[in-house]
């Protein structure tokens, strides 16, 4: 979500759908057959940044995709691990992207979707499991929501640019 729009990825027609402030539909963005969206998020730059599962390749993926429903780019797995089921990602009005990674971590991808860094490592999660992540840029906080072994927020101060 923007200030001014409301992006819903659904699963079951491998869609992205958008819509302005008042509730009228702006765009329907069709995804290959193979792709699954769980979350979607609008990048600085008008794409789509979305965590989905990719049948064909059976991995789950991050991938940048444009209005016509185009793959740009993706990324599917880091040095530490193959990615996990992705319930949610973050952007920052860089275009950087935070995702929970399947080893208890949160990964920075750059605009360009190439790995950066470990920015919350298992340790500092206290091996909980990241579920929802919400980026405050301008305090420079990530806001947590863990699923497991209970649900919990927890706060991190990041390093903003």
């Amino acid at each position: 979500m923007t200030s001014t729009r409301l992006l819903v990825s659904l699963w079951d027609t491998r869609q992205l759908r958008q819509f302005d402030a008042v509730g009228d539909e702006l765009r329907r963005v069709q995804l290959p057959n193979d792709m699954v969206p769980y979350h979607a998020v609008e990048s600085p730059t008008g794409t789509f940044i979305v965590s989905l599962n990719n049948r064909q390749l059976k991995q789950y993926q991050v991938a940048e995709v444009n209005t016509g429903g185009e793959i740009l780019r993706q990324f599917s797995r880091s040095r530490l691990s193959p990615l996990r089921y992705i319930p949610h990602i973050a952007v920052d009005s860089h275009g950087n992207i935070l995702v929970p990674d399947g080893d208890s971590c949160i990964l920075l991808l750059d605009a360009e979707l190439s790995l950066r860094r470990v920015i919350i490592d298992r340790d500092q999660l206290n091996n909980n499991y990241p579920w929802r992540l919400s980026y405050r840029e301008q305090s420079g906080q990530l806001l947590v929501v863990s699923e497991w072994p209970g649900y919990r927020v927890l706060v991190f101060d990041v390093l903003r640019r």
